[in-house]
């Protein structure tokens, strides 16, 4: 997820831990664009192993068009990543449910939810945390969660808990809510679009002429978004090696 580690770069935008309390807020404004309700729309499925090198301005980012819709996402990554991670069926079920019901409160697309759960962690419920300067715990490496891990004695709870922290922020840093909406004392300017958005999410600054600049983070992690968004199965896939990031 994000980290603290660029955030007075001159040049770049950067954001500040928000004052919202989580759960407080849903996406508005130009944000609602990339989000739809209806979890049957989108385009077909790309092969697995196809990758487009999406570089430079948000404006060379695939449009809501082009994604394919979340049944179809969803049934591909059930056998794709999450059975082989070792996600039981009643976690998967309680992972679904989670996506869709916290991205419909929200506004936010549960395809994109779903994709930053597969480049946080491949969809791996018991993921550790990680620490560049900030602790990201959960399947969405949330800002500082309350929650640090998957609790199986409480299944339904942790995983909605880890869903909502990601998406609508922590007591202590923001979600993608607040980072679509500019709001909590943030000074990233994401103009409510999602690449940027994704970029602010990794990297907690952005480069807005090339969101392919990870600014100490993940420099494909914007494009591999993208292209689970339209069916990418995560590996083995020589297209994006050749990519070069």
């Amino acid at each position: 997820m994000l980290s603290f580690l660029n955030l007075l770069l001159v040049g770049y935008t950067a954001f500040a831990a928000p004052i919202l309390p989580r759960g407080s807020t849903f996406v508005q404004g130009t944000g609602v664009s990339f989000y739809s309700s209806d979890l049957s729309a989108g385009a077909a499925l790309k092969a697995g192993s196809d990758y487009t090198c999406y570089r430079g301005s948000a404006s060379r980012f695939p449009d809501i068009g082009q994604w394919a819709s979340f049944d179809d996402l969803w049934k591909f990554q059930i056998t794709n990543a999450l059975s082989p991670i070792g996600d039981s069926s009643a976690e998967i079920q309680a992972l679904q449910s989670a996506i869709t019901s916290i991205g419909q409160a929200a506004q936010v697309d549960p395809r994109v939810i779903l994709s930053i759960i597969l480049q946080e962690s491949t969809g791996n419920l018991k993921v550790g945390c990680t620490n560049n300067g900030v602790e990201n715990c959960g399947i969405m490496q949330s800002h500082d969660p309350t929650d640090q891990s998957f609790n199986p004695a409480n299944m339904v709870q942790s995983i909605t808990q880890m869903i909502q922290d990601g998406v609508q922020g922590t007591a202590t840093g923001p979600g993608l809510v607040q980072l679509f909406n500019n709001q909590g004392g943030l000074t990233a300017v994401t103009n409510g679009n999602l690449w940027m958005v994704l970029r602010a999410y990794n990297s907690g600054s952005i480069n807005t002429s090339d969101l392919s600049n990870g600014m100490g983070a993940t420099p494909s992690y914007v494009s591999d978004v993208a292209n689970y968004l339209q069916g990418w199965q995560g590996w083995g896939s020589p297209a994006r090696d050749s990519c070069g990031f």
